[in-house]
This record gives structure tokens, C-alpha cells and sequence, in this order.
């Protein structure tokens, strides 16, 4: 009788974070920030942080987006006194710095913990933490749908290019609604569709069944984890002497 090896998943490569870790971590960050908000230096560094993450998931575009909006918004905090803007207009932009200050760092972190964690890793690690499945299914769910929807999106950028409709064309500026409506139809729809594939691909996976699941993805701290930790004391100490 022929035998198989047992199939043993791929084991993760460069930094690499516990999905526990990821979501506690993203929970000390949001507190903090709640907390110390006014504070340009925890904004700072927290920024840093979320940047070097998703840089380590290669994910380059979007931590140059936010770092860069990030970087202005620093920048005009530092300067606001050197000039005098119209009423409406600082108005606007004091609205727009304190935003990005506050919810950057949180949203780069929240990107990267979306984008970096597979379902099975993220169900793994529930099932450990013992969360029930009521939580557990409709949140593995939720972070199949968020990358599924974005190359959905590229999908239909790609077919409206193909056809010359772009904002780089003349036509798109002249009517934007219209542009809009090639996005938005196509992308309802594919919603819908996504997510019952989604649902029936969760069930047919056994995540509804009443017997415990079991999974070949390991999940456990390693020294990564514990860098976060340590980092995560250190910064709760800064944050407590500076309030102090």
C-alpha cells in the first residue's frame, strides 16, 4: 500500500507576528491613542510602528500613502504659527491634521492586521482563546471579504481601462457620475456574490459544525511576540512619564 506524507503547511518566513498578538497589540495602540492623542510624540512613534509593520509585509504603496499624509500632517502641526490661513480654511485644516494625527497610526495598524492575517491563522488562534463561533465565523468571514473585495475592485479597473474609461481620460472629468456608476454597479453586485461564495466556502470548511474543528495551522508566540511585548511595556511607560 502506497504511502502519503502528511501534509504539513509552509512555515512563515522573515518577521512574523502571532494573529493574538496582532489583534492585542492593535487594541493597546487604539487605547493609547484614545488616551494620548494630543500627544505628538505617542502619535509619532505609534506611526512608526504601524509603518515598519506593514513595510515588513511588503506592503510598500500603502505605507508610502500613509507615512506621507502622516509626515505632512507632523509637518503642519509644527508650522501652523508661521502663517495665517483663512478662516474656512484653517478650519479645515486643523479638522484634517487632528484626524489623521489620531487615526492614522490606528488604521495603518488595523490594514495591516486585515491584510497580513489568513483565515486559518486567524481561526486557529481564536479556537485557542476558546471564542465561541458565533464571533469566530462571521469575523473569518469578514477578513476573507476585505482582500477579496479589493481584487474585485482591481478587476473592474482593469475591464473599465481596457474600454478607455479612466479618470485619466477627458470623458471621466467631463461626467464623474458616470465613472462612478461603472464603478459602483459591478462592485454591488460583486458584493452580494462574494459574499455568499464566502459563506458557502465557511461551511463547507466545517466552521458551522458541532464537533471541535480541528486545523493544521500552528500558531504560537515566538520572539517577535515577545519584541512586541516588551516594546508595548516600554511605550506604556513613556506614555504614563510624559502624562505625568
Amino acid at each position: 500500500m502506497e504511502e502519503y506524507e502528511v501534509y504539513e503547511p509552509n512555515k512563515p518566513k522573515g518577521f512574523f507576528l502571532d494573529p493574538r498578538t496582532k489583534i492585542l497589540f492593535m487594541i493597546f495602540i487604539t487605547t493609547i491613542m484614545s488616551v494620548g492623542y494630543k500627544d505628538i510624540l505617542v502619535s509619532l512613534i505609534s506611526a512608526i510602528v504601524a509603518i515598519a509593520l506593514l513595510l515588513s509585509n511588503k506592503q510598500v504603496k500603502i505605507a508610502f500613502i500613509y507615512g506621507g499624509l502622516f509626515t505632512l500632517a507632523i509637518m503642519a502641526h509644527f508650522t501652523k504659527d508661521m502663517y495665517t490661513l483663512p478662516t474656512l480654511i484653517n478650519t479645515i485644516s486643523v479638522l484634517l491634521n487632528a484626524l489623521i494625527l489620531r487615526l492614522f497610526p490606528i488604521f495603518m495598524l488595523g490594514y495591516y492586521v486585515v491584510m497580513s492575517t489568513k483565515t486559518s491563522e486567524f481561526i486557529a488562534a481564536m479556537v485557542k482563546w476558546k471564542i465561541p463561533n458565533a464571533f469566530i465565523i462571521p469575523t473569518a468571514v469578514a477578513f476573507r471579504f476585505i482582500p477579496t473585495l479589493k481584487e474585485e475592485h482591481n478587476s473592474i479597473k482593469t475591464a473599465m481601462k481596457m474600454r478607455g474609461i479612466s479618470f485619466k481620460n477627458k470623458k471621466a472629468w467631463k461626467n464623474p457620475s458616470l465613472y462612478l456608476e461603472y464603478v459602483t454597479i459591478p462592485l454591488i453586485v460583486s458584493i452580494a456574490k462574494i459574499g455568499d461564495e464566502l459563506s458557502a466556502a465557511a461551511i463547507s470548511r466545517g466552521l458551522g459544525a458541532l464537533k471541535k474543528r480541528t486545523t493544521v495551522v500552528k500558531v504560537k508566540f515566538t520572539i517577535y511576540d515577545l519584541l512586541i511585548l516588551l516594546f508595548s511595556i516600554a511605550f506604556t511607560g513613556l506614555f504614563f512619564y510624559r502624562r505625568g
